[in-house]
């Protein structure tokens, strides 16, 4: 027993040892510096790069915002939860991978709302089902890492405010918008005929995620459109978009009716035309045809020749493109029109509100309690102390000797000790030596009892104590009873008879006296 309360103590003192050593040893992380170079667009974040005040804003004024914390195939699952439009903000802390894009994108197909507001978007996402192609143009000033995110003037030296190209539902109330000097441009250009080709071949080897939907006739070119004439605006407000490509916007977002579509009108000589995939008939085109421009990229704001946001179609669905997250920080987003504009985009739709967190770095599969003690020397000290834990069991379970044998049971009793000193002494008729144990345990206990030295107080005065606690007993017959005792002690003739008789009058007065052995009861 004693050796396992010594490797117990043992390992307590080298847990505390090891913990010790781990608390001297631990340098505390620095906190980063919340620069621009190195954004955190969390809305956890309450730093000037992060939404957390754009978030509340939306909570505050009864709009459904929630922190999506879930991976993106959860978008699909049709249940009360299902967001109606999916913010995604900034450079994500953990990499959209193409899996993840797939899922969301097939998300937007089925009618959802896809709000990127980044300056250089995942070109997984950068994607539209109409014949256009949309790139950013990220040749601007790039923040440094010193860049003081909460310096607004720094931010914001020699940019003019943006101004709304058109009415939309995105631009009501707004008569300009503040973005930072590192904006970038979201542009777009019609693609080609072999281009068109090219998507078409794609979709027919591998089935889009999205929905169907029967288009007119696209004419084929050898070369790109010689000219573009500028849309007119419809009777609702509706005009064409600035940038690379023109038109206008479809749905609820855009504001713009299918009926009232406006025609862009091409002139250019009609070359040969080339066969037509699944083979369709071939049609043949005027030279002066009319297409819609439904499904063509709209710009909402511009400023310097940059367009800030712009929304494209994608399958049933949307996907808005705000090309300066600073415009929605916490940083920015009190500068002129950009809250405004900022609840314009995510908001233009009833329902939930999702601002992305899974790819900020708050997904769900991730350990909460890991999460907790990040950046501190607990998740060390808890695998040292594990790995300890292990080695004790492997050195329990494991033998490091040849083996040894069972110890023999203890057959020996308390008492066999003095079972065989008396039948040692009734064997040699030892009865002076019987009756010299008794009697001085019996002088010595009752000398305790009446407060005297037991060597010291002659028999007589003995004798005496004694009746006086015992009225019944005689002081002589006591007086006589232990010099008998003593004589047999000293050597005179007794026998088994006498000695028995001796020993019961003495044990006949410690029971007087209270001095019979009690056992201990156990508690």
């Amino acid at each position: 027993m004693k050796q396992k309360v010594f490797i117990i103590l043992g390992l307590a003192v080298l847990i505390v040892i090891l913990i010790g050593l781990n608390a001297v040893s631990y340098t505390q992380k620095e906190k980063e510096l919340d620069s621009e170079a190195y954004p955190n667009r969390s809305t956890y974040n309450l730093g000037s790069t992060g939404t957390r005040a754009f978030y509340d804003l939306l909570t505050e004024t009864g709009r459904k915002p929630v922190r999506w914390q879930e991976s993106p195939a959860e978008l699909l699952i049709d249940n009360k939860n299902k967001p109606a439009t999916f913010v995604i903000i900034g450079r994500t802390r953990k990499e959209i991978t193409d899996e993840d894009a797939a899922k969301i994108l097939q998300w937007v197909s089925e009618g959802g709302k896809l709000v990127v507001i980044d300056r250089a978007p995942p070109s997984n996402l950068v994607k539209t089902t109409a014949n256009w192609r949309i790139f950013f143009n990220s040749a601007f000033q790039q923040p440094y890492y010193t860049t003081d995110a909460s310096d607004q003037t720094q931010m914001t030296t020699g940019i003019r405010a943006a101004k709304p190209v058109q009415p939309s539902v995105y631009t009501k109330s707004v008569n300009g918008v503040q973005s930072s000097a590192f904006a970038t441009s979201v542009n777009f250009e019609r693609l080609t005929a072999e281009q068109i080709e090219e998507k078409a071949n794609n979709r027919l080897s591998d089935p889009a995620p999205f929905p169907t939907f029967a288009k007119t006739p696209t004419p084929k070119y050898q070369t790109p459109p010689k000219s573009f004439s500028t849309p007119t605006p419809n009777s609702g407000g509706q005009g064409g978009g600035l940038g690379s490509g023109s038109g206008t916007g479809r749905g609820q977002d855009s504001g713009t009716a299918d009926d009232d579509a406006p025609v862009v009108r091409v002139k250019t000589p009609m070359p040969t035309p080339k066969p037509v995939l699944r083979s369709e008939p071939v049609e043949t085109f005027d030279d002066e045809y009319e297409t819609t421009a439904l499904n063509a990229p709209v710009v909402h704001l511009n400023a310097d020749g940059r367009n800030l946001l712009v929304d494209v179609s994608y399958g049933a669905g949307r996907i808005v493109f705000l090309s300066d997250p600073y415009i929605v920080s916490n940083g920015g987003i009190n500068l002129v029109d950009n809250v405004q504009l900022a609840i314009n985009v995510v908001a233009s739709r009833d329902g939930i509100i999702a601002f992305d967190e899974y790819h900020q770095g708050f997904g769900s599969s991730s350990n909460r309690f890991l999460q907790f003690f990040a950046g501190t020397p607990v998740i060390p000290v808890f695998l040292q102390i594990a790995l300890l834990i292990g080695l004790v069991f492997l050195s329990q379970s494991r033998r490091f000797a040849r083996a040894v044998p069972e110890p023999e049971p203890n057959r020996l009793s308390k008492l066999e000790y003095v079972s065989a000193m008396a039948e040692l002494q009734q064997r040699t008729k030892g009865y002076d030596l019987a009756i010299e144990n008794i009697y001085t345990d019996f002088r010595r206990r009752v000398s305790r009892l009446v407060g005297v030295d037991a060597l010291k107080t002659r028999k007589q005065d003995l004798a005496l104590l004694i009746v006086e606690r015992l009225s019944d007993e005689n002081a002589a017959e006591l007086e006589q009873l232990m010099q008998r005792c003593e004589d047999v002690m000293h050597g005179d003739k007794t026998n088994k008879k006498e000695v028995l008789r001796l020993t019961t009058r003495l044990r006949e007065i410690e029971e007087k006296l209270g001095l019979l052995r009690r056992k201990k009861s156990k508690k």
